[in-house]
């Protein structure tokens, strides 16, 4: 986090930063306390930090608070199993905190989660993941990217992103291609399967009707 340029607030109290020197490093120097505005660096959200800072202690600084202190929580209709929407959660949560690798691990457990809720439980994910293909259970982009995930994860998992980390633009990407199979799989067939149960009931609706009508006109 970055500071965003404009007045702090003091709030007139103190609160422990560092030991007073050497000779006595248990007695803590009480330093001022003040508000700060701060300005993530990539997806710009602005967070508020309660500081203690002494500008004599050469810009020591305690963070004590953060407004807010949580991620917003990433919400997932009911067709998405509670287990699976809470790992995708997660994987949006880390991405906020800027854990990067984290977001990528919890995309691909989403992945293999999903694919197992589905019955397909055997051999790698790779193998899971063209299963839901080939059961007409996602499509061809939705296939692909699903596995664009698993490469990721893979990476992440075998710590070969320690020499070669992934940006946070392609973690970004990643999260989003999670999101694109948990539509394919759970979220989409649902809100189908809820716009025909609408348009049968109002056909049904309208055809009892029209009996209805039909009865009274034969029977004044």
């Amino acid at each position: 986090m970055i500071p965003v340029e404009f007045a702090v607030s003091a709030t007139g109290r103190t609160a422990p930063i560092a030991a007073v020197g050497p000779e006595d490093a248990s007695l803590p120097m009480l330093a001022p306390t003040y508000w700060r505005m701060f300005v993530c660096p990539a997806c710009r959200a602005a967070s508020l930090a309660l500081v203690a800072e002494e500008e004599a202690m050469d810009g020591d600084v305690r963070f004590l608070r953060w407004v807010p202190d949580k991620p917003p929580l990433k919400e997932y209709p009911g067709s998405v199993p509670k287990p699976i929407a809470a790992v995708a959660r997660e994987a949006h949560s880390s991405l906020w905190m800027d854990n990067i690798q984290a977001a990528v691990l919890m995309a691909r457990t989403t992945v293999e989660a999903t694919a197992k809720a589905k019955g397909v439980t055997s051999g790698h994910l790779v193998a899971k993941i063209d299963a839901l293909y080939s059961q007409n259970l996602i499509y061809e982009h939705v296939r692909d990217a699903a596995h664009e995930v698993r490469f990721a994860g893979n990476d992440a998992a075998h710590g070969d992103l320690v020499d070669d980390p992934i940006s946070r633009e392609e973690a970004e990407s990643i999260v989003e291609l999670m999101d694109m199979l948990l539509e394919g799989v759970f979220i989409a067939p649902a809100k189908t399967a809820a716009q025909a149960a609408a348009r049968q009931a109002r056909d049904s609706a309208k055809a009892n009707a029209s009996s209805n009508g039909a009865a009274l006109t034969t029977n004044p």
